[in-house]
Formats: structure tokens, C-alpha cells, sequence
């Protein structure tokens, strides 16, 4: 019974690993012209070499410049490619900020006629810095890696991401969350959103419920139902308690989350090779638009959804 609901279509499968090269090559260029073919004249081409270094995470930057020259050369990509040292400071930009975000909200448009779920979780990327103040801590000579929380949210049916940030600093994941609603709400429209106890509060329900959706978080023992101003928070544990069954089916829709996180990491590394932290957030938020551009490529095949951009 198990193995049938599991069956995958490996004729499908095969389509999407067999174009997925030739949808990059074809669909980053119309992209990235969208977002930033716009003064400055270079961020065009700055911004695609950035993505197909970050589509091979473990390529050095003198190495990445070299495979660019390569693919110019043989006509797969058109733009005018950069000393490795102006990728590295571009990359540590923060101005590229609102190119990626760009990227990550166009890409995910084409997806807005089947997503109405959506789902926010957190994980943890792995750096080549270690700090000391672990070791100061414990008065031991430990070296212990750092890590910076990347903050997604996903549609549940395509595993689209339409929102991502990614912070040194923790602290932050509330203010984060709502910020993903209200840019989601922008291209899609929201039934049900569900999210783990790290952002259990009243003011992402509501955040939700503005949106017109239904929030779905994971709820602690001993909670309260006052609404303290925010009605919709009450009216999440009563539709909870009313009906467990349904509540924890729609909000275990998170678990997609989890798969993504994982596809990514398979697909684009687990971790940044960066050591400034601007350009350790942008390097992962480079793979999460590359990641963006693997879901559009299953949805051209799976459900016939061709992106355009213009």
C-alpha cells in the first residue's frame, strides 16, 4: 500500500533531469534581464555570472571566472564576464540585495495559478567560520562552526519559494515572517499558511488572516486563547480543538518545507564558502533563485506552466 502511494512517475522524472541544463541556460537570461536590465548597465551581466558561479557551489572564484570565459566562448552565455575579484566584491554588495529579492518574487509568479499554501521554516547553512566564543565559554579549545539562518517560505503543491532571507544574526524570526506574508500576498492569493512554534504569535496570525488566509502554526502546551486585540489568534485554537485531525493535516503541509530545504542542499550545497557576511547571505540567497529556476523547469513539464517574463 505504502510502496503504491509512493509510486513516481520516472518518465516524468527523467524530462526534468534530462532538460534541466538546457531550461537553466534558456530561462536565465530572460530573467535576469527582467530584474536588471536596468542602469547600472552591468548588473545584467553581473548578476547572471553570479548565478551560474552559484549553480556549482564548490567552484572557486578564480575557477568560476575561468568556466564563464569557457561558456562565453562556446556561446551559452552573452554578457561581458568580469575579473574574478569584481564577482567576489559584487558578491559582498549589498546593492545586489534588491536584484535577488527581484528574482526570487519574478521567478515564483508563474506559479501563482496553482499555489494557494504556503509554509515558513528555518534551517541553519554552514559557513567556513569558526567562532571563538564557544570556546571561551567552555574553557576548551573546541573549534565550533558558524552558521546563518536562512528563512524560507514555499508554495506546498510546486515547492515554489516566494520569499527568502537569509541573517547572521538570529533573533529576528517574527518580524521575518510577517515580512514574508505581506511579499507573498503581493502575486498570490492565500488560503492556508502554516509555520512551525518559532513563529507561534499572535501578530503573524493576524498577519495572515489580513492576507485572507487561514494561519496553521504548530501550538505549545499551556497556550492561552486570549485574543489580546488579535481575534484571529483565538480563532486558530478554537478551530484546533474543534477539529485536531483537520487542523494537524493542514498544518503538517510544512513538512514541503522540509523537502526543499533538502533539494536545495543536494542540488546547491549546504553550505557558503564566503567569509564577509554580506557576501555569505548573498551567496545563499543566489542558490535559492537557481533553486527557483529548477521548480520552473518541473512546472513546464509536469503541469505545462511556461514563465515569462515581461
Amino acid at each position: 500500500m505504502l510502496g503504491a502511494m509512493m509510486k513516481r512517475d520516472f518518465a516524468l522524472y527523467d524530462s526534468i533531469q534530462q532538460n534541466e541544463w538546457f531550461f537553466f541556460f534558456e530561462t536565465l537570461p530572460a530573467l535576469v534581464h527582467y530584474v536588471a536590465g536596468r542602469p547600472p548597465e552591468d548588473a545584467d551581466d553581473i548578476l547572471t555570472c553570479l548565478l551560474v558561479w552559484q549553480r556549482f557551489p564548490n567552484m572557486a572564484a578564480r575557477s568560476a571566472h575561468s568556466f564563464l570565459l569557457f561558456l562565453r566562448a562556446i556561446h551559452v552565455i552573452h554578457v561581458k564576464v568580469p575579473c574574478f575579484k569584481t564577482l567576489t566584491n559584487y558578491q559582498a554588495n549589498e546593492r545586489m540585495r534588491y536584484y535577488l529579492n527581484r528574482c526570487i518574487e519574478e521567478s515564483s509568479k508563474p506559479l501563482s495559478i496553482i499555489e494557494h499554501d504556503f509554509a515558513t521554516d528555518m534551517t541553519g547553512v554552514r559557513t567556513n567560520r569558526f567562532s571563538s566564543w564557544y570556546s571561551l565559554r567552555c574553557d576548551k579549545k573546541i573549534r565550533k562552526r558558524d552558521h546563518i539562518a536562512t528563512h524560507i517560505t514555499t508554495g506546498v503543491k510546486s515547492n515554489i519559494v516566494t520569499a527568502v532571507d537569509v541573517c547572521v544574526k538570529k533573533g529576528m524570526d517574527n518580524v521575518i515572517f510577517r515580512k514574508h506574508v505581506r511579499e507573498t500576498a503581493k502575486n498570490f492569493s492565500i488560503d492556508e499558511w502554516s509555520g512551525d512554534g518559532m513563529y507561534q504569535c499572535r501578530e503573524n496570525c493576524t498577519e495572515v488572516v489580513e492576507a485572507g488566509g487561514l494561519p496553521f502554526f504548530k501550538l505549545k502546551k499551556g497556550i492561552t486563547k486570549k485574543p489580546k486585540g488579535h481575534p484571529a489568534w483565538k480563532d486558530m485554537i478554537v478551530r484546533s480543538e474543534a477539529d485536531k485531525a483537520s487542523y494537524d493535516k493542514s498544518y503538517h503541509k510544512r513538512s514541503n518545507v522540509e523537502s526543499d530545504n533538502h533539494s536545495k542542499h543536494s542540488k546547491l550545497g549546504d553550505h557558503v564558502r564566503s567569509k564577509l557576511v554580506t557576501a555569505m547571505e548573498q551567496e545563499e540567497h543566489l542558490k535559492w533563485v537557481n533553486y527557483n529556476i529548477l521548480v520552473l523547469n518541473r512546472a513546464s513539464l509536469e503541469w505545462g506552466i511556461k514563465p515569462h517574463f515581461d
